[in-house]
């Protein structure tokens, strides 16, 4: 087992130990049998059918994108790599192993790097704006609830916003200098020539021409393609309101019915900005902690733990078990056609 097995496997431990330990500090920790059977399975099965939606909707994204800019793929396909993404992204810190792995399997079934990092990073963006645009109208709308909150709790998540819409406009000029991205991707091709990682250093920079001209040119087409952006912001936010809903089905599945599906929504969306930058895969520590902050006024308190057990599990575990299957699969498959 190499390094990177094993880091992922310690990254899962820490993050049980973390919901092990708030258990054992929660009072109520006697009533979590009682609060487990008097869970209603339609509802659970409900959450679990929006996680599986958001990486329908997250397969969907990838293959209009690719279609727009390169050209039309297979929707098994863009579910593969979708779920290869959410994978690498449940066990990396800053969620950074993604897109990587994605450029990397994508290059194996064909696809320029030029065109599927081009398209990675059109995703990213409009996930990010999309995102932000959520937590605006939550503010706006919901100002009362938002501001209702501890203080610490509101500028954690104001940082978050800040940071993210930064990030997108940072990104974007970033995509958009093409002498940049040369000098920058060239500096590091020369330093893994240095120390002997790369050893034809003409070779990986006629790739890294090709696949600079190949991004360029991508974003370039796409950006002025208003409906495709458009479609695509639709998509996604679709994608979000999948998953910001998991918590509102695990809410009912416990027979509560005060609450509205909007207010849960908008919180959880202001819960997944606050925590979405902390370095911890997962954000371990930083998502529990966070959960109960913020929605331990939805949930009574025998409740709270045992909703978070449930929210984590399917919106992050089943992330790792499910891509752990498709880059086992994909591992074994590749194997037989060697």
């Amino acid at each position: 087992m190499n390094k990177r097995k094993y880091a992922i496997l310690f990254y899962i431990a820490v993050n049980i130990i973390i919901i092990a330990v708030i258990g054992l500090l929660d009072p109520n920790l006697k009533d979590i049998g009682h609060a487990f059977n008097a869970l209603k399975p339609y509802w659970l099965a409900g959450a679990a059918g929006c996680m599986l939606m958001f990486w329908v909707m997250d397969s969907l994204i990838l293959r209009y994108l690719l279609a727009a800019i390169f050209k039309p793929w297979h929707f098994k396909g863009c579910m593969e790599v979708a779920l290869i993404g959410q994978y690498y992204n449940a066990v990396t810190p800053f969620a950074s192993g993604g897109q990587p792995a994605q450029v990397y399997y994508m290059s194996r079934f064909g696809i320029p790097a030029g065109y599927s990092t081009s398209v990675l990073i059109i995703k990213y963006l409009i996930y990010q704006v999309v995102l932000s645009i959520f937590c605006a109208i939550a503010f706006i709308c919901k100002a009362d609830l938002i501001f209702s909150y501890p203080p610490v709790v509101v500028w954690i998540s104001l940082i978050g916003f800040v940071i993210n819409a930064g990030a997108v406009f940072l990104i974007y000029f970033l995509s958009l200098n093409r002498g940049f991205i040369k000098k920058a991707v060239l500096a590091v091709l020369k330093f893994f020539h240095r120390v002997r990682i790369v050893k034809d250093l003409e070779k990986w920079k006629a790739r890294l021409e090709e696949a600079v001209e190949d991004f360029h040119g991508s974003l370039c087409i796409f950006r002025g393609n208003y409906k495709a952006m458009a479609v695509a912001a639709a998509l996604t936010a679709v994608q979000l309101i999948f998953y910001f809903s998991v918590i509102f089905f695990i809410y009912r599945a416990f027979g509560l019915k005060d609450r509205a599906w909007v207010d849960m929504v908008f919180v959880q969306s202001f819960l997944y900005l606050a925590v979405s930058y902390f370095p911890a895969p997962g954000a371990m520590g930083a998502s529990e902690g966070g959960f109960y902050l913020f929605f331990q006024r939805f949930f009574p308190g025998h409740l709270i733990f045992v909703t978070m057990i449930l929210w984590r599990f399917i919106t992050y575990y089943l992330n790792i078990i499910v891509g752990a299957l498709v880059v086992l699969a994909r591992g074994i498959k590749d194997l037989s056609t060697t």
